[in-house]
């Protein structure tokens, strides 16, 4: 059954029934463990898809998706809104031109307490408490793990750290230190949490021709050089908003549905190496070992419940 809403916007209350009208491009943004499910369905209409990050919580699916979208030639775009933010893209270019020297390690932190994420909502209800629904800092918090991906390059091993905290009264992780090596050989330390009173995010590069140092709630980027006083090197412009990357990404979406020859942010291929990486970091807390994210089989489940 589907109602109109005001501004001719229809509503479904059954997938099939929407199944059967023909759609252009589709936006997956239900519950983490559910995104395949639905983006199977409409991949196999040739509809172009938008999926919210992460792709999903496990692997399941996620070959057979690869393969429609591939056969199809599918536009496909995950949500990674942080690609749009002006200060990384800066960092990005700036990389590019190898100013920074060689790169030796990268620290990048995120953390911002749970019950105050969402206000008006009980955080207990939601997803990031449950298991079961791709919950937890290493799902939620995945932006910094694609976000070194995409500014250093692959990533070959991974080896990680959770913790959980009793007073969230969730039963997911509050909180994962991750280590990466990058297949160039740099390293790279991943601090994501529901714990920090204020939300911070932050990252620093190094390397060796000089720091850059990243912070979002400033909005700044500063660059360190041997002999020589810090310098904010990039700013915001003023009129920035948060919700200036998800607009930007949409429209992207949105320009490459007309015109299929427009470059992909965020492409299915990078939606499936940050799961990768997300699922690495959870095998290894649980196994206590290093992991390779390539090496993670499609019938890995995270299982690891706190009480």
């Amino acid at each position: 059954m589907s109602e109109s809403l005001p501004g001719a916007v229809r509503v479904w209350d059954n997938l099939d029934a929407a199944l059967l009208q023909k759609f252009d491009g589709v936006v997956v943004a239900n519950r983490t463990d559910l995104h395949i499910g639905v983006a199977l369905k409409f991949a196999r209409t040739g509809a172009a898809l938008f999926i919210e990050k992460p792709l999903s919580n496990s692997l399941s699916g996620v070959a057979e998706l690869q393969d429609i979208v591939r056969d199809k030639k599918s536009i496909v775009e995950t949500g990674f809104m942080l690609r749009f933010h002006p200060n990384l893209r800066w960092i990005r270019e700036y990389l590019t031109s190898t100013k920074l020297g060689k790169i030796h390690y990268v620290r990048a932190t995120v953390g911002q307490y749970l019950p105050g994420w969402r206000p008006g909502t009980d955080h207990c209800a939601s997803y990031s408490a449950k298991r079961e629904f791709g919950g937890g800092v290493i799902f939620d918090l995945v932006h910094e793990l694609d976000i070194v991906h995409w500014l250093v390059g692959e990533i070959d091993e991974v080896v990680a750290m959770t913790a959980h905290e009793k007073s969230l009264e969730v039963e997911t992780e509050a909180l994962a230190q991750i280590c990466l090596r990058f297949v160039n050989g740099a390293l790279a330390q991943v601090h994501l949490d529901y714990l920090r009173p204020t939300y911070a995010r932050t990252m620093e590069i190094v390397g060796s021709q000089g720091t850059l140092s990243w912070d979002y709630v400033a909005g700044r980027v500063i660059l360190e050089r041997p002999g020589q006083s810090p310098t904010i090197i990039h700013q915001v412009p003023e009129q920035f908003e948060r919700n200036d990357m998800f607009k930007a990404h949409m429209k992207l979406f949105l320009e490459r549905i007309k015109d299929g020859r427009i470059a992909a942010s965020s492409s299915l291929a990078d939606g499936v190496a940050a799961l990768r990486l997300a699922l690495a970091s959870h095998a290894s807390a649980e196994k206590r070992q290093f992991v390779r994210p390539a090496d993670i089989e499609p019938s890995y489940r995270v299982t690891s419940l706190y009480p």
